[in-house]
């Protein structure tokens, strides 16, 4: 089944999308947007903590921090034993 959706964007979010689609080597701004769908809609069919980890894995790789990887999960484990 294939759908087709149009949206609006602001003029912050449709730069966004013009850098990654540049910067990542996509063919298309459409198959970056299509590829973001897929991706949220994998990460909604997670566990909470799994979909944690995940994004924060993602947020690593695109924007790294002075912590790592590990030392973040670390930080999900210790966030989750409090509670």
């Amino acid at each position: 089944m294939t759908i087709t959706v149009a949206t609006k964007l602001s003029e912050s979010e449709a730069k966004l999308l013009e850098k990654i689609t540049e910067e990542y080597g996509f063919v298309s701004k459409s198959v970056v947007v299509r590829n973001t769908v897929r991706l949220y809609l994998s990460l909604l069919s997670l566990k909470p903590k799994e979909r944690l980890i995940t994004l924060r894995l993602i947020n690593e790789v695109i924007s790294p921090s002075r912590r790592s990887s590990s030392e973040l999960i670390e930080e999900v484990h210790r966030e989750e034993d409090e509670t």
